[in-house]
């Protein structure tokens, strides 16, 4: 029980956008059913391909709360880091903070452990924030091209 407490690392990030919150539902609503997949370029501090799967959003007044987990493989799961992301609107400007605070799971490899958790969380919100904030083939269009192979192939 011990080695296994010992494999696991608390992991935060926080990062802002330029967004409202509208924004932020309607991106994670829509990344519900179409999980978004990381290459190793992507995310250089995970040193892996991965998919970015989403819970449905939580939300309130001024904040939007989310729960995210970045697998392995997307059918045969395998999770790398799990978390939950926290959006949080200026009360009178279109900014948000993202903010992730989360886990690694006890398979990760110990060169993830070694301080690189917290940078590939930081990434992932840049990505994020990035997304939300421009279309995603303003973003990174190599994700653009396999979203749009993916919908193609769900017949979407």
């Amino acid at each position: 029980m011990e080695d296994q407490r010992k494999a696991v690392a608390r992991i935060s990030a926080q990062g802002s956008a330029s967004a409202a919150l509208d924004d932020v539902c309607r991106w994670l609503i829509a990344r519900q059913s179409n999980p978004i997949r990381f290459e190793v370029e992507d995310l250089p501090a995970l040193g892996q391909d991965c998919w970015l799967r989403l819970a449905l959003p939580v939300t309130a007044p001024r904040a939007v709360l989310c729960a995210l987990w970045l697998l392995e493989d997307i059918d045969a799961g395998g999770c790398l880091i799990t978390g939950h992301l926290r959006f949080v609107a200026h009360p009178t400007r279109p900014d948000i903070r993202l903010s992730f605070s989360g886990r690694t799971a006890t398979a990760m490899r110990p060169t993830l452990l070694q301080g690189h958790a917290n940078h590939a969380a930081r990434q992932l919100l840049e990505l994020i924030g990035e997304s939300i904030e421009r279309p995603l083939t303003a973003v990174r269009p190599s994700l653009a091209m396999r979203a749009s192979a993916l919908h193609i192939a769900a017949g979407i």
